[in-house]
């Protein structure tokens, strides 16, 4: 019997040694934006206010529409 629960018992150690642990996904999830958000940096970029106008609105940060759209950078 002893012999039977030491191989159970190194058996178990054997499999949770060999297993494998998936990395967890570190990438932070990208922002979402709505409409009113969106046309903002678009007129922004447009009208090159992104540094002025759009930081006296406060609907959305320059650093948001970068990310985001690729535009105010």
């Amino acid at each position: 019997m002893k012999k039977f629960v030491l191989i159970l018992l190194f058996l178990a150690i054997f499999i949770y040694g060999c297993w494998q642990v998936q990395p967890a996904d570190t990438t932070p999830p990208k922002k979402s934006m709505s409409d009113i958000q969106i046309t903002a940096c678009n007129t922004a970029h447009d009208a090159d206010t992104c540094d002025t106008r759009l930081a006296e609105l406060g609907i959305v940060l320059k650093e948001d529409c970068c990310e985001a759209l690729g535009k105010c950078c």
